[in-house]
């Protein structure tokens, strides 16, 4: 199958992304890598086993029990911590394929307790705490009742983590600060009551690099881990490399004569005679069509304007001064000769964040995945 369209995964920076991470956390503290989301756009299986190398990776973190299934039946071997909602199917594909799950909430502790009696086994778990993302967690006032509940079934759980997550880590300090004393008091009442979990783990990516005293024993990186920081005062705390490249090509080349519009809706009209690229690359391929006419692409080493709305399957690029022909390549995330388009850009364009970026552009089963050493 002939494709135009390429996602290019760095493997190289990722490794160095995590090198970097784990470097600024320390030797002591472990790492959850969330590779949820299709490993947040750039292949959960592969990055999955490129990560399974490292000795500090205390489980690798997915969304859902049916990610961990796929993982285990490609053959990763590395503990796999489930971090959403289970339902009664789930729990049995959680013990065929020896997933841990995280318990967010009392009736699903008391559904898990309630397997592992029916089938004699012990289950390994993490509880999820509500400290202010007001999503899935245990509430804070609930602590000591999920304590008593983990007592009294000892024979049939395992406490091997306490997890919460921040809600602003990356701008909110005093908030943030909040979020981490009400978690380090649930921790607290869990080792005066004489449990003790393995591993605590709060830090997303933005806490890892602004709060280091969010980092306990345990981080659990997202974002940064494929090169990016989550907001622009944190980029220069530690040096990270975009990981996913996309590239594609050009199909066609023509003039638009000035006066003409292009593309639906004419939203764009020449006001001089142009030469316009036409790119196999376009909102079916997880472009956002709310970016038309404001993002740019990389062409023989030359910054080409978007033009006009972004199409399905296409968009079109503005080449009056860009010497180019049918085929050549076309850099719609990433750099060449010191120029380079990221994923922080297209959003600010686009008007979202990265994160929906990375886990949206590429996935169309036109774009061809390729990973790179």
């Amino acid at each position: 199958m002939n494709f135009h369209s390429r996602s290019i995964v760095h493997l190289d920076n990722l490794h160095y992304n995590f090198g970097q991470i784990s470097q600024f956390v320390g030797k002591s503290v472990n790492i959850i890598p969330v590779i949820k989301a299709d490993a947040y756009g750039h292949g959960i299986v592969r990055i999955a086993k490129e990560l399974s190398i490292y000795p500090n990776v205390a489980y690798l973190g997915i969304a859902h029990i049916k990610e961990g299934a796929m993982l285990r039946k490609r053959g990763v071997k590395k503990p796999i911590l489930a971090m959403s909602c289970l339902d009664s199917f789930d729990i049995n594909t959680m013990h065929e394929f020896s997933i841990t799950p995280v318990a967010h909430n009392i009736t699903l502790l008391e559904r898990l307790i309630d397997y592992a009696k029916l089938n004699n086994t012990r289950i390994k778990l993490h509880l999820k705490f509500d400290t202010g993302m007001a999503r899935l967690g245990i509430r804070e006032e609930e602590t000591q009742k999920t304590i008593e509940l983990c007592k009294q079934n000892d024979k049939y759980i395992e406490i091997d983590g306490l997890m919460s997550h921040f809600s602003d880590s990356e701008s909110d300090a005093q908030w943030t600060k909040k979020q981490l004393n009400r978690f380090k008091n649930i921790i607290k009442m869990f080792y005066d009551s004489g449990i003790y979990p393995r591993l605590t783990h709060i830090a997303n990516s933005g806490a890892i690099l602004s709060f280091k005293d969010t980092h306990l024993n345990c981080v659990r990186p997202g974002l940064a881990m494929y090169g990016y920081a989550p907001a622009v005062n944190l980029k220069k705390i530690i040096d990270l490399k975009p990981v996913l490249e996309i590239q594609s090509q050009l199909i066609n080349i023509h003039v638009l004569k000035k006066g003409e519009g292009i593309s639906y809706s004419r939203t764009f009209v020449a006001d001089k005679d142009m030469k316009v690229g036409v790119v196999a690359f376009g909102y079916a391929d997880g472009l956002p069509r709310s970016i038309s006419n404001k993002f740019y692409c990389i062409v023989n080493g030359q910054r080409s304007k978007s033009i006009g709305t972004v199409c399905m399957d296409m968009f079109m690029c503005d080449l009056t001064d860009i010497e180019a022909k049918v085929s050549d390549d076309v850099i719609i995330m990433g750099q060449k000769n010191g120029i380079s388009i990221t994923a922080d850009e297209l959003a600010q364009k686009a008007g979202t964040i990265s994160y929906e970026i990375l886990t949206n552009i590429g996935k169309s089963i036109r774009v061809k995945r390729v990973y790179k050493r």
